[in-house]
């Protein structure tokens, strides 16, 4: 009976162990910190709406699900694994429901209680991460009670390292909300903190906020005419790179109607100055896809070279690529065959699922 139970403890620790082993890479890191309530992002047009009744069934249904044992953990992460697979990782098919892929730079409002009625103050900035030379801006709401309730409304740049207040400016009053807006300064240092005071219904609240304002270290210019090799159609990114080192740049793939296919990711080592760098769509994102297609929300990075050192930012001057006449009939059929690593990562899966 122990050793069974020592068994059964060691498959656990092992298949959390591949798991994370697996997937780490291709984590999306989660960059704020979050203070406050979070409120969920605003469902776009095309997305389905969520009835309150149904969320409730849903985490009813959560909470009373039966116990998933580990070789049914490892049973669905082989599966998992497997249909990835069909798919090269620098060619990944994507959905309006990757939001994370779609607006990888968005920020989530804060929400602060004002009372026991759900009267609330929300605030948000424009995004998460800024490239100097852009502005600050924030935006303060109310929610049960008019906007004309709030007053002396501030935000405030912090150096979260010092306490130092770097800049501060003051609400204007919409007819809706509030804004606010910082003009951005060059070196400004790594750990920020913007934090909202006001006066509420004769009430003092804060609310603190935190970002990331950078110097870019690399700015995309452009694309040259889509080719095709093989079983992909090839786009080749011209970057300026301000310093030496491994470089990664994602970029969504759209269709004629604008609907996400893929999420397209390279990643290789440059040097200083010129650049160049390959982002490929594999045949089996674009079948039955609707041309011309088009490239936009586009992430460049300096890799981390060891830990303590933070993965660092570049800008683009481009905000969309249209990719004109490109036959999708001229890229062969070829399915993808993984990796001999990715390969004895699936063997491996598999092999726990089987107890082996």
């Amino acid at each position: 009976m122990r050793k069974t139970q020592w068994i059964q403890r060691i498959v656990t620790v092992s298949v959390v162990a591949v798991t994370i082993w697996l997937f780490w890479p291709t984590m999306m890191p989660n960059n704020q910190v979050v203070a406050h309530k979070v409120l969920k992002p605003k469902a776009s047009s095309s997305t389905n709406q969520i009835a309150p009744n149904q969320r409730e069934e849903g985490i009813a249904t959560s909470i009373t699900s039966t116990e998933i044992t580990a070789n049914d953990t490892a049973t669905l992460v082989a599966k998992a694994y497997a249909a990835e697979l069909t798919f090269p990782p620098y060619s990944q098919p994507l959905t309006i429901h990757d939001f994370d892929r779609l607006q990888p730079n968005f920020y989530n409002p804060q929400s602060i209680p004002i009372d026991d009625n759900g009267t609330t103050v929300n605030a948000e900035l424009s995004k998460y991460r800024y490239t100097y030379p852009e502005p600050i801006m924030a935006t303060l709401s109310a929610e049960g009670f008019p906007n004309k309730n709030i007053s002396n409304a501030e935000l405030t740049l912090v150096d979260l390292s010092t306490k130092e207040t770097l800049l501060t400016t003051q609400f204007t009053q919409g007819k809706d909300d509030w804004h606010a807006t910082l003009e951005g300064e060059r070196n400004l240092p790594n750990q920020l903190q913007a934090t909202v005071k006001a006066q509420v219904n004769g009430k003092n609240i804060s609310i603190a906020m935190s970002l990331k304002y950078i110097d870019s270290i690399a700015t995309l210019k452009g694309f040259s005419l889509a080719t095709n090799q093989g079983a992909n159609m090839v786009l080749q990114a011209s970057l300026i790179t301000r310093e030496e080192g491994l470089y990664r740049i994602r970029a969504n793939l759209f269709d004629a109607n604008k609907q996400p296919i893929a999420h397209l990711v390279s990643k290789e080592k440059l040097g200083k100055g010129s650049n160049h760098i390959d982002l490929k769509a594999h045949q089996s994102v674009l079948k039955g896809k609707q041309a011309p297609f088009s490239l936009s929300t586009f992430t460049i990075e300096l890799m981390s070279p060891s830990p303590g050192i933070p993965t660092r930012y570049g800008d683009s001057s481009i905000t969309q690529y249209h990719i004109d006449d490109f036959a999708v009939s001229s890229l062969n059929n070829e399915p993808y065959r993984p990796s001999d690593q990715e390969t004895q990562r699936l063997q491996l899966l598999q092999s726990m699922v089987q107890g082996k």
